[in-house]
């Protein structure tokens, strides 16, 4: 690839592998992901510029499509070397936790190559302040310079949101009518029984944490549903995934004053992708179309953990 350096390796012809050696002579440096002095990626290598680091990912994706792919895995020196000199991974990846959508194989990367978080639905809605903060990190002491949110096909969070929303505003829609018709055939008496009634079927769900998150991607679901007007279950949620991997980017930009500063200044790029389940390939979205407005917000720190963070301070 164009972004490699010379190691100061002497040439193959003259070239006494040893033990301590054997890992990098095996090292192509016409594939890879991006220059690594060491055979991997450590600090003692530069960063990739956020246009470096989007181009040896699609690098990476292509040769992962292709059944091509060169990460293999890691000899005892490269273990070595990651642990003695640090990580200097190419880009930081949000991605859902899908075992479908295993980001560093789709991406053909190595240990050391990416900084990676995953959750259900690749999403800062709950423990954003893990989510957020780990991306600061990332960015901020190991110098990423390319933040990539990435969705898939065939989110079953996403999925459950939709019909979870969808389930919600048939469920009104029901009660409205039903409210309607009752206040048309009876009287003020009748109506004021009728609000001492328990709630409707459906309003006393089981709590659990996996509703809660659920319930928090509802917003993504009706947007998509209001951008997509008339579609089915299945086109709603499939434009949600899209939807989604905005919002993420959107809160990352609303909440991190990190992010906000490093993307103002062009440092770091923040974009969006969605993975295809079935093709392998992963299309890359860009930026968001709110970057611009969003770089004049002025939150610093994530809702949750606001009182936190004065308390540290």
């Amino acid at each position: 690839m164009a972004y490699y350096q010379n190691t100061g390796l002497p040439t193959a012809a003259s070239m006494v592998v040893t033990p301590a050696m054997s890992d990098v002579s095996q090292e192509d440096p016409s594939e890879g992901f991006g220059p690594s002095k060491l055979g991997v990626r450590t600090t003692v290598d530069e960063p990739l510029s956020a246009s470096q680091a989007i181009e040896v990912l699609q690098a990476g994706n292509r040769r992962f499509v292709q059944g091509d792919v060169k990460a293999g895995g890691l000899g005892p020196d490269m273990r070595r070397a990651l642990a003695s000199h640090g990580q200097r991974p190419v880009a930081t990846v949000i991605g859902c936790a899908d075992s479908r959508c295993p980001v560093e194989q789709l991406f053909d990367a190595r240990p050391g190559d990416l900084f990676v978080l995953r959750n259900a639905g690749n999403t800062c809605t709950h423990a954003e302040g893990s989510m957020v903060g780990s991306v600061e990190y990332s960015v901020a002491i190991l110098e990423t310079k390319m933040i990539l949110v990435l969705g898939h096909t065939g989110c079953g969070a996403i999925m459950g949101a939709t019909k979870l929303f969808l389930e919600r505003s048939t469920q009104k829609y029901i009660e409205m009518t039903c409210r309607k018709d009752a206040q048309e055939s009876t009287d003020q008496s009748t109506e004021a029984s009728e609000s001492e009634q328990p709630p409707q079927p459906g309003c006393c769900k089981k709590k659990s944490t996996l509703l809660g998150l659920l319930d928090a991607l509802v917003p993504v679901a009706e947007q998509a549903c209001v951008e997509l007007e008339g579609g089915s279950t299945e086109e709603i949620a499939a434009h949600a995934v899209k939807v989604n991997v905005w919002r993420t980017i959107n809160f990352l930009l609303s909440y991190s004053l990190i992010i906000r500063e490093k993307v103002a200044s062009g440092e770091v790029e923040l974009q969006g992708a969605v993975y295809n389940m079935s093709s392998g390939a992963v299309e890359f979205l860009g930026k968001s179309p709110k970057q611009e407005k969003l770089l004049n917000h002025d939150g610093h720190v994530v809702p949750s953990m606001g009182g936190l963070a004065r308390q540290v301070s």
